[in-house]
């Protein structure tokens, strides 16, 4: 993990979980130095969150909740929806703090927080979307603590939407400047997105960890009824939004020449359903197509789908990469972002430019044709999920990033 400050750049644990190395390299001010500001446990924690929506920032969430639960950490989870995300926290233990999400009860709300932080003595908040780094920035005036936040991905326009798109652009702007204001730590998911916010962050403590999940076994999983064992089944998982690149794969399965029992599974919500169903209708393979809406258990159709598919025209670290590596499934994806920053193509997935049709379709057809090739892109990124990407890595990472900013806060590790 690279944590830097201005110029001055510290290497520890994600040089770790990418080269195997149990020690930084040499070069610029020891962070990982074993003293008791580094080894002394993290006692409490607060994440805060929208949680209006369930998707790959939600499951980090739930990740890093359960990696700072097995560490012993307490954990205090703020939302402003009560949502899916609200639902699976209490699946596993945890009682969100439901906020008001109305933008003009801002003082009010933050004035709450900063109370119910001070009563659990919470001296860590990590943030996430620039509401909730909004609100814990004002909760700072009545309660100090530290902020850590994290990048998830690039700002996606709104097309279509100017009012929107306007709010989105001002809200944006709004968190850089109290982000750089409030001296937050941030931490991206890709190398991409530290590269992107470079200027913008300039001065902050930032670094770069991977997203990470948890190890999975596939025979855990059960087989849904929807792939059909007569088919070759793809899978798209996410929400149905341009960049997830939908629309390429629908043109992909219908270019000539593709293998008849070729079924494309879209798995999520989102603006762009009508158009996509349209799309699908209009080049006559509504059949092979199917949409199959929110499923909580997106795991069983990642498990057992031939291959996962994601044609996106960019990326951070999605966290539906990760499980289908967890799982061995075999991925074809788009050479951007985080996809290309820890996919090798022909190794553990198959990468194809962004907007290619036809490179997408041949990959397709290459993998339908070839099951050992299936066989060894699933085990090889499986292997690297588990060497590199393992949630207890994650957790360990973000624990020294909370015991770092409170320190250099002069306050005691709580």
């Amino acid at each position: 993990m690279e944590f830097s400050k201005g110029s001055q750049h510290l290497d520890i644990a994600h040089n770790a979980g990418m080269h195997g190395e149990g020690r930084p390299r040499a070069g610029g001010p020891d962070f990982s130095r074993e003293t008791e500001a580094t080894t002394t446990r993290i006692q409490r924690v607060a994440i805060c969150s929208v949680g209006e929506l369930f998707g790959g920032v939600e499951r980090h969430i739930l990740g890093i909740l359960s990696g700072l639960q097995a560490q012993g950490v307490t954990t205090l989870l703020f939302l402003f929806y009560d949502g899916e995300l609200a639902a699976q926290a209490r699946e596993q233990g945890i009682e969100p703090v439901i906020l008001p999400n109305r933008n003009r009860s801002l003082l009010t709300t933050s004035r709450r927080l900063a109370r119910i932080l001070e009563q659990r003595q919470v001296r860590i908040v990590h943030v996430h979307g620039y509401k909730a780094t909004v609100f814990c920035a004002l909760a700072r005036r009545w309660y100090p603590f530290a902020i850590v936040k994290t990048e998830h991905g690039l700002p996606e326009p709104l097309a279509g939407r100017p009012v929107l798109a306007l709010r989105d652009r001002f809200y944006r702007l709004l968190d850089g400047a109290i982000t750089r204001m409030a001296g937050v730590a941030v931490c991206y998911v890709t190398e991409e997105l530290q590269a992107h916010y470079r200027r913008a962050h300039s001065g902050l403590r930032v670094t770069v960890i991977p997203n990470s999940v948890a190890k999975m076994d596939r025979r855990q999983s059960q087989h849904p009824l929807e792939l059909r064992e007569d088919w070759f089944n793809l899978a798209i998982v996410g929400r149905l939004d341009a960049v997830k690149g939908h629309h390429l794969a629908i043109e992909a399965m219908a270019s000539a020449g593709l293998p008849p029992d070729l079924h494309l599974h879209i798995l999520g919500v989102g603006p762009c359903e009508a158009a996509l169903r349209t799309l699908a209708e209009s080049r006559g393979i509504a059949h092979r197509v199917h949409f199959l809406g929110f499923r909580r258990k997106v795991y069983d159709y990642i498990a057992h789908c031939h291959v996962l598919l994601m044609p996106s025209l960019h990326e951070g670290l999605p966290y539906t990469l990760l499980e289908a590596m967890a799982l061995g499934t075999p991925i074809i994806a788009s050479r951007v972002g985080g996809l290309a920053e820890i996919l090798q193509d022909g190794v553990t997935a198959l990468l194809v430019a962004p907007r290619d049709v036809m490179a997408l379709a041949q990959a397709i057809v290459r993998l339908h044709d070839d099951p050992e090739l299936r066989r060894r892109l699933g085990e090889h990124a499986q292997r690297l999920q588990q060497t590199r990407y393992s949630l207890e890595a994650m957790t360990e990472r973000y624990l020294d990033v909370y015991r770092d900013v409170l320190s250099t806060a002069g306050w005691p590790l709580p």
